[in-house]
């Protein structure tokens, strides 16, 4: 699990009511991990915090790019990153992840670190197929010298490799 310092949102003096915080999500957060698939990031994250009684809705809102191996030529290539999700907090006796959504935090807790959440939801905005962009002619992005190699390799004419 991820714990940064950088990203934790100190909520024991704040009032009931909806709070606002700003992060810049860089490399270095994703570096933590060794088997990170964003190798480079400028994200931008505004997470609104909305604290209650006895619980706080907390929603998370990314935009941003990040930099990813592409699937086919194996070259770096930036993505864009964008998600809107919510999770919830509630307050039990001891910290434990409840499910995907609801995070149970203990009480002697005053900070909520939300870092790992931002590596998490980066991953999942990215698209399920991670390859360079095609221009405008129709020419992907992808290195030529690779396409090169892979239509070498090819037993079926796939015009994708253009």
């Amino acid at each position: 699990m991820i714990r940064d310092k950088a990203f934790s949102i100190p909520f024991k003096g704040l009032k009931q009511g909806v709070h606002r915080f700003d992060f810049e999500v860089s490399t270095s957060l994703f570096q933590q991990v060794e088997t990170s698939e964003i190798l480079g990031a400028e994200i931008s994250a505004e997470v609104i915090l909305d604290k209650k009684s006895n619980f706080m809705e907390v929603q998370f809102l990314l935009k941003g790019v990040a930099t990813v191996i592409c699937d086919r030529c194996l070259d770096p290539v930036d993505l864009p990153v964008e998600y809107d999700g919510k999770i919830y907090v509630k307050f039990g006796e001891e910290t434990v992840e409840q499910d995907e959504n609801l995070l149970i935090l203990s009480r002697a807790e005053d900070e909520l670190d939300v870092s790992q959440y931002l590596y998490e939801f980066a991953h999942l905005s990215l698209p399920l197929k991670r390859v360079h962009a095609v221009d405008e002619t129709g020419k992907s992005g992808c290195n030529p010298e690779m396409l090169a190699k892979l239509r070498e390799y090819l037993i079926d004419d796939n015009s994708e490799l253009n």
